[in-house]
């Protein structure tokens, strides 16, 4: 075996573990991504003005003694949602979206209400789906926007307290 045959061989080694070695960081670095379940995208706002992105705003919203928003986002780009603290110690999130284009937590949908009910706030139609110690929400389409009030096991009257509020004070818009 001739020198330069040893450095033929070497050189082909290199190359096979050169392209081993792309072969496995290509796989760590961009795994399999199931196109159906890509999970949900939020972006932090310091407003509920979601222009570049959405296109709309969040034009009026509760903020009162009793009603606090403590932070805005922007759910798959398309969704607004508000964080609400509720006095003294309850938590709510009020999304708004295009007619027809709400995203709603999985973990909403998927609830078998004990109590649904419809009622009409200032000719707006509200259905109120709760189901004791479970989440509940209010659910209401004005201007061309759907809004929807969720809340993570409410006491039974909490929604049913604020949803004048809500109906009344919150409205979205295009940009």
């Amino acid at each position: 075996m001739m020198p330069t045959d040893v450095w033929f061989y070497l050189f082909w080694i290199a190359c096979a573990l050169f392209g081993a070695t792309g072969v496995a960081l290509f796989i760590v670095l961009h795994p399999a991504v199931d196109k159906e379940d890509t999970g949900n995208v939020q972006r932090e706002y310091t407003a509920p003005s979601y222009a570049r992105t959405a296109g709309f705003a969040i034009q009026t919203h509760p903020d009162s003694e009793i009603l606090h928003p403590r932070r805005f986002w922007l759910v798959n780009d398309g969704t607004a949602e508000i964080e609400y603290v509720i006095t003294p110690n309850h938590f709510a999130r009020l999304r708004a979206a295009p007619s027809g284009t709400l995203d709603l937590p999985d973990d909403f949908l998927n609830d078998e209400y004990e109590s649904i009910e419809e009622y009409d706030i200032d000719g707006i139609l509200i259905t109120q789906s709760q189901s004791p110690g479970r989440n509940g929400m209010l659910r209401w389409t004005r201007d061309g926007f759907d809004f929807v009030l969720l809340a993570d096991q409410p006491e039974m009257n909490l929604l049913g307290g604020v949803a004048t509020d809500f109906v009344q004070q919150s409205s979205a818009g295009w940009t």
